[in-house]
């Protein structure tokens, strides 16, 4: 009898708890979904402003997005070091069509892919090469200085070529979701 009287109680307690889902974005490449926001997830995003906003997601509804934005700063502490210390949050809101890009995420070996190597060795190069030169008063060949040059430059034009962020437009977008039925709040 008590094994009865328990299934329905389940069963009310089960359906209470559909009620209660929240609605989600989801970034997309055309047809492929890269990327679900939902409630208590972590978000960064460029605005149409430019400003860089992140934080965390308490709550989207009717196409809304309700972050929770901490500042966390360095502070002293009474023995002569420092600690991370929260020192405000802040509730901001932002209609999803508000954002303009996404930043990617972080890649291994970043450093190679964006030029920065070439950077370093061509005008390190470079400069061993000329700095020899003058101090062992030897010659400084011109095609070694222009060849290491031109391969700072390469790797200068590869930094400034890479794409930091999923720019919202033809490409990418973002997609509202509603999971909320009608005349609920959320």
């Amino acid at each position: 009898m008590y094994k009865l009287s328990l299934l329905p109680a389940c069963l009310l307690f089960s359906l209470s708890s559909l009620g209660q889902q929240n609605d989600l974005l989801s970034f997309r490449k055309k047809d492929r979904t890269i990327k679900s926001y939902f409630k208590g997830m972590s978000i960064e995003f460029i605005h149409k402003n430019g400003s860089y906003i992140n934080g965390i997601i308490e709550r989207i509804y009717n196409d809304t997005i309700y972050i929770k934005q901490y500042d966390v700063r360095m502070l002293p502490t009474p023995w002569g070091t420092n600690t991370e210390d929260t020192v405000a949050h802040y509730d901001l809101r932002f209609h999803y069509h508000e954002i303009a890009s996404i930043p990617r995420p972080p890649q291994a070996f970043a450093f190679i892919r964006n030029g920065t190597l070439l950077m370093i060795g061509g005008g390190g190069y470079a400069f061993l090469h000329t700095f020899n030169g003058l101090v062992q008063k030897r010659k400084i060949y011109p095609s070694t200085v222009l060849i290491s040059g031109g391969v700072a430059a390469l790797g200068f034009t590869m930094h400034k070529l890479r794409k930091y962020h999923f720019p919202i437009g033809k490409k990418y977008n973002i997609q509202y979701i509603k999971m909320t039925p009608p005349g609920n709040n959320g």
